[in-house]
């Protein structure tokens, strides 16, 4: 039987797609994705579907795996917030392979020029506030990925709130587009600036005092 692909293609632009990925993506019959993703390459290709229990795609992907080469293509890298967690949840070890991408978050970090070995990377995409200060004190950096609801503004206003106002604060949006936008700041500052609506952005949230000299973040 078949194994299934999950594929990383990067945060974005076509540059970014590793040529490892371009190679399985050639070997598969059919790909699955969303629109942004599939358009990237010449094949065969059904949209994502992520409805139904189990999902509509784990549905088709467990019908057609023994007569086709499925690939699915996730925006990133597969072990960062995609897809994979939830084919995993249906499909042995051995019933899929993976095929790593440069995420988002790798790709904020270089352009702000930081290290991230000692970062937590989280994401508030439909999510409740929780215990997000306490998070934010327990932890010299962060990447944090938004959404509409929390979009980079209203994280910082949160933060203000809540007398977090000491942490740089570095906003990736639209990364690897021509539209990228790098904004570096405060929290207070960036509780007032103006956000591109709908852009996919990625907030690192970093405490100065900790970092410096230290090993340990």
């Amino acid at each position: 039987m078949n194994k299934v692909c999950v594929i990383g293609v990067g945060p974005g632009d076509d540059a970014f797609i590793a040529p490892a990925a371009r190679q399985k993506v050639a070997e598969c019959d059919l790909i699955l994705g969303s629109e942004r993703l599939t358009r990237l390459f010449d094949k065969p290709s059904q949209p994502l579907q992520l409805r139904g229990n189990p999902p509509h795609s784990i549905q088709f992907i467990l019908a057609n795996r023994d007569r086709a080469r499925i690939g699915v293509l996730v925006s990133g890298d597969p072990g960062l917030y995609s897809f994979m967690g939830t084919l995993s949840r249906f499909l042995g070890r051995d019933d899929y392979e993976v095929v790593p991408g440069i995420s988002a978050v790798q790709l904020a970090f270089a352009r702000a020029k930081e290290t991230w070995e000692n970062a937590l990377i989280l994401s508030l995409h439909g999510r409740a506030r929780g215990d997000l200060d306490d998070v934010v004190k327990r932890h010299a950096k962060l990447a944090v990925l938004t959404d509409d609801r929390w979009s980079p503004a209203a994280l910082a206003r949160y933060l203000l709130e809540r007398g977090l106002e000491d942490r740089e604060f570095i906003v990736c949006q639209d990364l690897s587009y021509p539209g990228e936008r790098i904004w570096r700041g405060d929290v207070r500052s960036a509780a007032a600036e103006v956000f591109g609506e709908g852009a996919l952005s990625v907030v690192l949230v970093i405490d100065r005092k900790r970092c410096k000299g230290s090993f340990t973040a």
